[in-house]
């Protein structure tokens, strides 16, 4: 596919750097920099260097023979502004834009759409990172989760703790300690354990398994300890995140926010006028505000604020002060390590692994219905459509045992019209499945989705 990405960013750069692994072709387009030069030597793409928005640049990129346009940069009219000229000069068949403006978010059916401003797929960094944290809120003990197979299944990480009551157990139990589960992958000390039989769950372990939704806290509980998640929440706050979080949480818990800008906090004094959370102008990281206010007594911190150092500190402050459950945003995979290296901080969040999410998922559309990377982008999952018959595809009529798969590939559980159906060695592919599959090396996903396209002559159902 020809794709071209607008906006040289942390998001833009590493989805064009999938994207050319995946075997597209890619132009990227951003103003002049150091920054572009470096990127067009150390990624096999193209780079075109100018104004996104004028004709003359997109043109220069190819835009004539573009399947899709990818508008990434960090201002929203930028990015309105390229998807609007590449649809009237260049009749680019799919566009899809970061939208960031509350504003813009809340008439979003009105502005995009064929019949107004012509973008396909809205990406909101705030709204997925709002969802993030209530699916964490929801499922409390989980290091990372993503709901697939129209949100009846999920593929989750726990990391193993002493009190879990499966701990010392062999890995393989766990399946047999709920039947609607499949391990994926244990981790021991950062390294995948290649062989899972007669391996025991050691403390520290981190395991992704898949379930049905509805199971999955007897699950969790098995490998961690269950504490009652509890209704009040406080967000460090300072970003457009940490305000959409607040927003959303207010709907479900009792939430305080605080804000240390405070020409920031007076202009979500309006905002928040409607809604149920509590606002502060303080520093979060400030031991005499904590302890003044009470913050260590609260059920969930949330460390929210644009800054890493700010998020680490503050969220191990509160943890040490009671035990207090935590949530970091963290967005630098290295400050990530450092975040993990103690096991002190119960949840990390990646925003730049949520939103590559999302885009992958609105671009990969040979079979790809849904994916999300994970273990900062070493691993992913796949929610893949299987499709055609036993004569137009390579995997219909065919066991799983019988699939000549791509090294790391482990199947979790498919969606049989209604029916969640387990997937061992001898699970038969039928046309309609949803399958979910788990990646530990991420270079193979090329490999799987040929193998699960159907052949060249399949026409699909009308």
């Amino acid at each position: 596919m020809r794709i071209i990405i607008i906006g040289a960013t942390t998001v833009g750069t590493e989805l064009a750097e999938y994207l050319v692994q995946a075997g597209h072709a890619v132009t990227l387009i951003d103003t002049p920099s150091e920054e572009l030069s470096q990127i067009a030597n150390r990624l096999d793409l193209r780079v075109v260097q100018g104004d996104p928005t004028w004709p003359s640049v997109l043109r220069e990129a190819g835009a004539r023979n573009t399947e899709l346009l990818v508008a990434t940069s960090p201002q929203d009219e930028i990015n309105i502004a390229v998807c609007s000229v590449a649809s009237a000069l260049f009749t680019i068949p799919r566009k899809i834009a970061r939208i960031r403006a509350p504003d813009l978010l809340s008439e979003q059916d009105k502005l995009f759409g064929p019949n107004a401003i012509p973008i396909d797929h809205i990406i909101s960094p705030e709204r997925i990172m709002a969802d993030a944290v209530i699916d964490l809120m929801d499922l409390p003990g989980v290091n990372a989760l993503h709901t697939f197979a129209r949100d009846r299944l999920l593929i989750t990480s726990v990391t193993c703790t002493r009190g879990g009551k499966l701990l010392g157990a062999e890995i393989m139990d766990l399946e047999n300690y709920d039947g609607r589960c499949r391990v994926l992958a244990v981790y021991r000390n950062g390294e995948l354990i290649a062989k899972m039989e007669n391996e025991t769950l050691l403390e520290g372990d981190e395991v992704f398994f898949c379930c049905e939704r509805t199971r999955a806290l007897n699950l969790i509980g098995a490998l961690v300890p269950l504490k009652p998640n509890g209704k009040n929440a406080v967000i460090q706050g300072g970003s457009h995140i940490s305000d959409a979080i607040a927003l959303r949480m207010s709907q479900r818990y009792n939430v305080k926010l605080i804000e240390p800008d405070p020409r920031r906090a007076q202009r979500l004094t309006e905002r928040f006028r409607d809604s149920n959370v509590e606002l502060y102008c303080a520093d979060a990281a400030n031991m005499d505000f904590i302890m003044e206010e009470k913050i260590y007594q609260t059920d969930t911190f949330i460390a929210a604020a644009p800054n890493e150092e700010s998020n680490i500190m503050s969220a191990l402050m509160v943890q040490r002060l009671n035990k207090v459950r935590t949530i970091a945003i963290i967005r630098q995979a290295s400050f990530q390590d450092i975040a993990l290296a103690g096991s002190e901080i119960d949840a990390i969040i990646s925003p730049r692994e949520a939103v590559i999410s999302a885009l992958l998922s609105n671009i990969l559309q040979e079979g790809v219905e849904k994916m999300r990377i994970f273990r900062q982008g070493d691993s992913e999952a796949l929610e893949l459509l299987v499709q055609g018959s036993r004569r137009s595809s390579y995997v219909v009529g065919r066991k799983v045992e019988d699939l000549n798969l791509p090294a790391g590939v482990r199947f979790g559980m498919a969606l049989r019209d209604k029916l969640v159906v387990k997937m061992d060695e001898n699970f038969v592919f039928e046309d309609g499945d949803r399958v979910l599959v788990f990646l530990t090396d991420r270079m193979q996903m090329r490999a799987l989705v040929k193998l699960f396209k159907p052949r060249p002559f399949w026409l699909p159902r009308w």
